[in-house]
């Protein structure tokens, strides 16, 4: 049987986020950047297609992954977007085409640069003096990295003391941290002289350092750092183009793009692509293609941007390496909502810096597609960090017997981790244990609960996970709230012939979190219950728009979702004018159009409901057709969701809540306020607010906030030092107000 479209949306969705938090929070990537953007891909045709789908958690509305624990979280003044790449020549030729129609007229002048395989980075500079540095994380919002990446000699904590460039005000500059071949090679020689395992390559190297709580061990690490783009800047050196932004930032001694080429047609364009892919080796750091950006500031505002891409760069993307191996043998592995994903042993071959011996191979659909068998010689594909991804069977190899590759088979039916039954979910190709109390998904559940993006208890990692569950101090993550110091104080964490106590210290952090985790919010609480689909932006929607979880589990609002997406697969099938479908007489054809129109009518109503609720928003009328329309949580998500609260965990899971007296509560819906449907930028130093502290009261207020003005802004609130943005606004005639006006239509709080 085929998968609609919303099964084969959630399906991506789904495994698009894994990979997602496999890459930017885990630092280590499952699947090649090939296949991740074949599957990107695909989700965003299917959006184009049915934009219904496209709802405010799909990965297409996301830059990056979540930040991670450990650091605190901080707000980008500008986001840090991410760019649309390609690999193919036609489509660049297509990018330069698609800019030159949005200027007519206008010279365009390109700049090609090195893409760095790093991790992203932001540096913060006030009055000369480095004051914060962040990761990209979401795009919107990073970790806290300024230790870590204080220990950076090529980050000048005083760029004033250069006195090459004036550095008054905010200059906010971006780029990668990096380490150099010959820093990693250096680094893995004393790794392996200390006895210690040695890292694949260079950049997962970086992302590893960067996510150390010891900034002491950061400052061993042969860290370095590439600059080539700028985030927030008021007042400082007068920048208006990628090339100034360039000698600015050389001027001030940071390391930038090593070669960059200006070009002014695609052909030049292409031309520089192809010299930087002959040069590129001899570079000291890993690139993985080029980036093609429009060079005139002023001409990139105009094109502007989508809600996670710049319209005016574009990232080329070369061939990545590929190898053979032989496939040894498929292992299953499980995850904390139970999903099976098949992994191809590998016969270990060394492939673009590093040895591979494992490989994902996604789910059984995805093998039986490939028609990938053990014994097979196998095409592996690896780029940068990643572990490799199958790409095809070379099948004039294949040995005699080999057999296709069956879940049920390869386990008997049986969970590998506890035994239990195994059954196959159709609406996301996955099988999963269906035995909750899988040691294997327990331990992950209680670190899931834990992270710093749920329920946020300390001292709650991996290893204590694994031994709560093993000496069966908690089945689920409900029982922590039971746990006593006395009980945790002498929890081994080693193992008998080596003992390592988990200790009186950890163990009263531990109890303390999970006791401050009672009054923690809706949002995070549904997050924290691994409820399957229950991502963090998902949760926020919910949060914002139910008192409770009781409330949830009897949504109207989801109920609705899915009743429109069920209206709208109707019109579909009852279309007087379908193709597929064709009237079977004049009669039928009335009687339809009559089903049709009434159909469109409930549906209006229907989604009119919802966008006055702020849980909806129309994005095209299509005159007596439905009109195409996103929600903050799509129809499969709202499936998924009210299963789990109807089913016997979900209801078990309500019901130990109320008993242990825990009743996490939501917050009212963004759409309201005195603030609803307002624009601000925030700009200059207000005199009793910080910045975040007065994007928190606009949001609380029911308003949002960016980072530049533009016609579209509603209100401005500048403090001291606001500089462009100050006048920018006042050639618009948009209002300014001070802390004390904002304050006041605050009503004063």
């Amino acid at each position: 049987m085929t998968d609609s479209p919303q099964q084969r949306h959630a399906a991506l969705a789904e495994e698009i986020r894994r990979h997602d938090r496999a890459y930017y929070v885990e630092a280590q990537p499952t699947i090649s950047d090939r296949d991740y953007d074949k599957l990107y891909r695909e989700l965003l045709d299917l959006e184009l297609a049915q934009p219904q789908l496209r709802t405010a958690d799909s990965p297409s509305q996301r830059v990056g992954g979540v930040p991670i624990d450990g650091f605190e979280t901080v707000r980008h003044a500008m986001p840090m977007m991410s760019l649309d790449n390609t690999y193919s020549q036609e489509e660049v030729r297509e990018f330069v085409g698609r800019v030159q129609k949005l200027l007519p007229g206008e010279p365009l002048e390109w700049l090609v640069e090195p893409k760095a395989d790093g991790v992203a980075i932001s540096l913060r500079f006030e009055d000369g003096l480095f004051t914060l540095g962040t990761t990209r994380g979401d795009g919107i919002a990073g970790d806290d990295v300024t230790a870590n990446l204080r220990t950076i000699r090529t980050i000048p904590l005083r760029l004033n003391a250069l006195g090459q460039a004036d550095t008054t005000g905010v200059f906010e500059v971006r780029g990668e941290v990096i380490m150099t071949r010959s820093g990693f090679a250096q680094l893995n020689r004393e790794r392996a002289d200390a006895g210690e395992p040695l890292f694949a390559n260079p950049r997962n190297a970086t992302a590893g350092s960067l996510k150390q709580l010891d900034s002491a061990l950061v400052a061993r690490r042969p860290l370095d750092i590439v600059l080539y783009g700028s985030g927030e800047i008021i007042g400082g050196p007068a920048i208006d183009s990628q090339s100034g932004l360039l000698d600015a930032l050389g001027r001030l001694g940071f390391r930038t793009p090593q070669h960059t080429w200006c070009c002014s047609s695609v052909d030049d364009v292409l031309d520089a692509i192809a010299e930087l892919d002959r040069v590129r080796p001899g570079f000291d750091y890993d690139t993985d293609g080029a980036v093609i950006k429009l060079n005139r500031f002023d001409l990139r505002e105009r094109v502007g941007a989508t809600a996670k891409a710049p319209r005016w760069a574009m990232a080329f993307k070369y061939a990545p390496e590929q190898t053979q191996t032989r496939l040894n043998a498929i292992t299953v592995q499980v995850g904390r909502t139970g999903t099976l994903t098949p992994v191809a042993e590998l016969e270990p071959v060394f492939l673009d810096g590093s040895t591979i011996s494992r490989a994902t191979l996604h789910n059984e659909d995805e093998i039986a597609r490939k028609d990938i068998r053990v014994g097979d010689t196998v095409l592996i594909e690896k780029r940068g960090d990643v572990i490799p991804g199958v790409i095809s069977v070379l099948r004039k190899l294949r040995p005699a017997g080999a057999e296709p590759f069956d879940m049920q088979g390869a386990t008997g039916g049986r969970c590998p981790e506890c035994g239990g039954e195994i059954r196959k979910d159709e609406a996301f190709v996955a099988w999963r244990c269906i035995n909750l109390q899988c040691p294997a998904q327990a331990a992950q559940r209680l670190e899931h609960f834990a992270a710093r993006t749920a329920l946020d208890i300390e001292c709650l990692g991996d290893i204590v996970s694994d031994k709560l569950v093993e000496r069966q101090l908690a089945r689920g993550p409900l029982d922590l709230f039971g746990l006593t110091v006395e009980q945790l104080g002498p929890l081994n964490l080693g193992t008998d012939d080596e003992p390592r106590m988990f200790g009186e210290k950890n163990a009263t952090k531990l109890v303390e979190s999970v006791a401050r985790a009672r009054g923690m919010g809706l949002d995070r609480w549904l997050f924290a219950l691994a409820i399957p689909e229950m991502g963090r932006t998902i949760a926020g929607s919910l949060g914002k728009f139910h008192d409770d979880l009781p409330a949830v589990a009897a949504s109207p609002l989801l109920r609705n979702v899915i009743a429109l997406d069920e209206k709208v697969a109707e019109t579909v099938r009852i279309n007087p004018r379908s193709r597929k479908n064709r009237p079977n007489s004049d009669a039928d054809k009335a009687k339809r159009e009559q089903q049709y129109k009434n159909l469109v009518s409930e549906i209006r109503e229907m989604l009119g409901g919802l966008v006055s609720l702020g849980f909806a928003k129309i994005s095209k009328e299509n005159g007596s057709h439905p009109p195409n329309y996103t929600t903050e949580v799509g129809p499969s998500v709202a499936r998924g969701v009210l299963a789990w609260f109807a089913s016997k965990t979900g209801r078990a899971t309500l019901k130990r809540l109320a008993k242990l007296g825990i009743d996490p509560r939501g917050t009212k819906p963004s759409g309201s306020g005195v603030f609803a449907g307002k624009t601000f930028v925030i700009t200059g130093t207000l005199p009793s607010l910080s910045r975040d502290e007065a994007k928190a009261k606009i949001e609380a207020n029911g308003g949002k906030t960016t980072g530049s003005v533009s016609k579209k802004t509603d209100y401005l609130l500048a403090g001291e030092k606001a500089g462009s943005k100050l006048a920018k606004a006042k050639s618009l005639e948009i209002p300014i107000l001070n802390e004390a006006e904002f304050l006041d239509m605050c009503g004063g709080e």
